[in-house]
């Protein structure tokens, strides 16, 4: 198909594969990896509104359609198929093309702590408040002091051995929920940390963090927290998660389902 337009008198002749390419849309991340069956998960892109034509675009959970309830320019929210499995390819297809999200549903690779076939944390608990993404999880409700340490969760875990040798491929992937922000104090990841400079990723409180009370998922780059080779001959590494930082922090937070995955674009 062919377009004619004239210009100041000028006709130039462009193939419908320019105006398809001007109007591409892209998928950025699932906003909430973990979402329940049933419940509603949120897709992130660009130039999605104009791209899913009512009636001729659709979502697939591997040969599942999952039904749409909102789309704007940057966002996708689909309802997740009582069907859908753990590790299941999410495709949205349009008049022109289709493509899929970086990182399956509930994947289920490489987890590390899932707080449910041992503890990890003492911390660990299946309250309706927050209520759980996927079974028991983690969650803090108390005032932190400034510099105090709290280890929330820790233990010795296994990694892939490539993620060892080669952090920069992979990333660390969790689902976070805040009933009151992160606004203060500081978190600190380590993998064979210090607490301070030697693995350990700082993460700051400099503008508040909070999901109102939804699950989301956080990604770290892998080798934001390993910055210092790790000993590929230890069978396992010490992983935590602390808070250890200035300013009282009035903490509500939950943690579930930390995984180390490979890097998808």
């Amino acid at each position: 198909m062919k377009k004619t337009l004239k210009i100041s008198g000028i006709m130039l002749t462009l193939s419908a594969s320019v105006f398809a390419q001007s109007n591409a849309f892209s998928l950025t991340k699932i906003l909430n990896e973990y979402a329940p069956t049933g419940s509603t998960m949120v897709i992130i892109g660009s130039q999605l509104k104009s791209n899913m034509v009512p009636g001729k675009a659709k979502v697939l959970f591997g040969s599942t359609e999952a039904p749409i309830t909102r789309v704007t320019d940057d966002s996708l929210y689909v309802k997740v198929p009582d069907n859908a499995a753990p590790g299941t390819t999410v495709k949205v297809i349009t008049p022109g093309g289709e493509k899929s999200v970086p990182y399956p549903y509930k994947d289920k690779r490489n987890v590390i702590f899932d707080f449910n076939s041992g503890s990890g944390s003492d911390y660990v608990t299946s309250s309706a408040k927050p209520g759980p993404i996927d079974g028991k999880y983690v969650r803090i409700e108390k005032e932190i002091p400034s510099w105090s340490v709290i280890d929330l969760i820790q233990g010795n875990v296994t990694m892939p051995a490539e993620a060892v040798t080669d952090p920069s491929k992979y990333v660390l992937k969790f689902e976070v929920n805040t009933l009151k922000p992160f606004d203060a104090n500081m978190i600190k990841i380590m993998i064979d940390g210090d607490y301070h400079e030697v693995n350990t990723y700082l993460w700051r409180s400099r503008q508040p963090f909070d999901t109102k009370g939804q699950w989301q998922t956080y990604t770290v780059e892998l080798d934001k927290i390993i910055n210092t080779p790790l000993k590929a001959s230890l069978n396992k590494h010490k992983f935590k998660l602390s808070y250890h930082g200035n300013g009282v922090l009035d903490a509500d937070m939950s943690f579930d389902n930390f995984r180390v995955v490979p890097k998808e674009n």
